[in-house]
């Protein structure tokens, strides 16, 4: 429609066509777009409202985790869908929520805690040492401040702290544990045979006349698929990257303005041993642990081996299990009491009691790492990365907003477009809405193929990403529609599916007769073998983990179902397999699990996992409470 007015709306009628579609946009058209700035609030939580640019992000972040998990193999229309929107904010409004109580109760993460997390998160260390790289590295991937980033570090701690202390919370009594030991331990006896369908299919006779009527009544289902060709463009910040060659001068700039970070601080090398005094201590308790730390001091003086009484007096958990090793730390990092004390002794020295807002630390220094700082020459192809990179990145954004207006300004064609961005105009193989290979199976190129603005108005495509940090603009070349395929081309592939189908009906209601007659003891399992000329198996100990040689399906079924009596089958089931067949069997024998031999290391492990998932449901049943206790106003509108 808007390529015929295009083409056809000349001289004043062009000019009454314009007057009608301004009136409206006079009257509310301007409005919308200077309202378009305005915050935009998609949820009110308590009386805080959730924006939309923050849901649009999360919506953002969850769509990107989605793609890199399936491989960017989902259908985009997952992501518009009200559901998928509503479970993501209903997580964010959770998120809120936990974080609002977790203010509300005052919990907190001190400074030393987060050090310690820090130290201990592998993601941020080089060769087991803490490396300020990778952690600057981090807050520059979020897209964060460095205090904003420590905060959502915190949070996250927090939370995760909470969570441990419900899980902690749950007690998980043997009796319980012996229970499920036993169910999980038990074994089964059993017997059963196999049939199978393709043993009906001689005596099955499929007509011309029952293939034509079944064609006949599917005719929808035979259809080619509508395929297309399309021609595209695409942007991408790795091609613009290779294209950016920086000189020397530039490069060499780029490294005096990022020195701090190639700047290593003097590192320290320390142990500690921590005796926490609480802020509600009395003066006798703390004179207690004043006195505790002074004899500790004296006995390592003495030669006592630090570790050793690390492991058994230090509050901090965490570095305790490692006989009190912190690690390699820099200033700054821990609290400034024991910061002054470790950076003003000498190496293998051992501190005296050192107070501070944790309780009181002694501190051995096992080694010294001297500031350093990485030369131009060590740091060049880094730095010649990074620089392409930032430079790409500026020239990314300010080329993708180029390509989006030029595409929809030119909307017939791409060549002003490549043009102008100097982008080669690349054309496809047919395809349907299955998609091909390479580009071609990336799902919001699909999608973009078959919009009706490409497909019926024959207009370039909206800019859609295909990637991360890369864009694509596609308009039509051909287009075939569906085509009713021809009776004689799919005869015997509707053959085929009917032969299965009556095969499948006939071996299930043969199945059903056989365990009818099994259960009201008209037959047992044996007869049913030699009348059938079936193998009969016999199965023995067999645990619910089942083995390899047998079907999952059928030992999910023969756990589920009741033991036959003594000389009996009169318990007897059945169960369709993977791949199609049926088999019918009957539990002979139970054999209880004996809990006592379960190996302790295993009682452990198991009694771990019903803490686990006892303390994810309390966590759960935590989240739900606030959520429907709290006062919740949902736009759906906006989402």
């Amino acid at each position: 429609m808007l390529t015929t007015i295009r083409e056809r709306a000349q001289g004043w009628i062009a000019w009454v066509i314009v007057i009608l579609i301004s009136v409206p946009f006079a009257l509310w058209g301007i409005n919308e777009y200077f309202d378009a700035e305005k915050k935009v609030v998609v949820a009110e939580i308590n009386g805080n409202e959730l924006i939309s640019q923050d849901f649009q992000q999360q919506l953002q972040r969850q769509r990107n985790a989605i793609r890199q998990q399936f491989g960017g193999k989902i259908d985009n229309k997952i992501f518009e869908s009200l559901a998928f929107k509503q479970r993501v904010l209903k997580k964010m409004l959770i998120q809120r929520l936990v974080a609002a109580d977790i203010q509300k109760q005052n919990y907190q993460i001190g400074d030393q805690q987060l050090a310690s997390f820090l130290r201990s998160n592998p993601s941020f260390q080089t060769n087991g040492s803490f490396s300020p790289e990778l952690y600057a590295q981090a807050v520059r991937n979020n897209g964060l401040s460095p205090s904003a980033f420590e905060s959502q570090i915190r949070m996250g701690n927090i939370v995760e702290q909470l969570r441990q202390g419900f899980t902690r919370s749950v007690i998980s009594n043997d009796a319980e544990l012996d229970d499920l030991l036993r169910l999980q331990q038990e074994k089964r006896n059993f017997r059963s045979v196999s049939l199978t369908g393709k043993s009906l299919i001689d005596k099955i006779d499929i007509s011309e006349a029952d293939i034509k009527q079944y064609y006949d009544s599917n005719k929808k289902r035979y259809m080619t698929p509508e395929e297309v060709r399309v021609e595209y463009i695409t942007l991408s910040l790795a091609d613009i990257a290779k294209q950016i060659q920086p000189d020397e001068e530039a490069l060499r700039t780029y490294y005096q303005e990022s020195k701090d970070r190639f700047v290593r601080p003097e590192l320290r090398k320390v142990q500690h041993i921590l005796l926490a005094i609480s802020s509600d201590a009395s003066d006798e308790e703390i004179k207690r642990i004043e006195k505790l730390a002074s004899d500790l001091a004296s006995q390592l003086q003495e030669g006592k081996d630090f570790a050793e009484l690390a492991k058994k007096f230090s509050a901090d958990k965490v570095s305790s299990e490692q006989g009190g090793d912190l690690g390699y730390i820099e200033k700054a990092v821990m609290d400034a009491a024991f910061d002054k004390k470790a950076f003003s002794m000498q190496k293998g020295e051992i501190s005296g009691p050192v107070r501070s807002r944790f309780g009181i630390h002694i501190i051995k220094l096992n080694d010294i790492k001297p500031k350093t700082s990485k030369r131009f020459d060590e740091v060049r192809e880094l730095i010649s990365k990074e620089y392409a990179l930032r430079e790409a990145s500026q020239r990314y954004g300010q080329m993708a907003e180029e390509l989006k207006n030029i595409v929809y300004e030119q909307p017939t064609t791409l060549q002003p477009a490549a043009d102008a961005l100097g982008l080669k105009i690349v054309s496809t193989e047919w395809f349907s809405r299955a998609g091909g290979q390479g580009i071609v199976k990336k799902r919001p190129f699909i999608d973009s193929a078959f919009t009706e603005d490409v497909l019926l108005e024959g207009l370039n495509s909206e800019v859609v990403e295909t990637s991360q940090d890369t864009l694509v603009a596609l308009r039509l070349l051909e287009h075939r529609e569906p085509k009713q395929m021809l009776l004689a081309e799919v005869s015997d592939e509707i053959k085929g599916m009917l032969l299965k189908q009556r095969s499948k009906e006939l071996l299930a209601k043969r199945v059903g007769e056989l365990v009818k007659d099994l259960q009201s003891g008209k037959t047992t399992l044996t007869q049913i073998a030699e009348t059938e000329v079936l193998q009969l198996a016999n199965h023995k100990e067999v645990a619910r983990s089942g083995n390899p040689s047998l079907s999952a399906v059928l030992v999910r079924e023969v756990f589920r179902s009741p033991v036959s009596d003594e000389g009996k089958d009169n318990a007897a089931g059945s169960v369709e397999l993977e791949n199609g067949d049926y088999a019918i069997f009957s539990v002979t024998k139970v054999l209880p699990g004996n809990p006592k031999d379960v190996p302790v290391n295993i009682r452990d492990q198991i009694r771990f996992v019903i803490t686990q998932r006892k303390g994810e449901d309390l966590f759960s049943d935590y989240e739900k409470g606030l959520y429907e206790s709290a006062d919740i106003v949902i736009y759906k509108d906006k989402l």
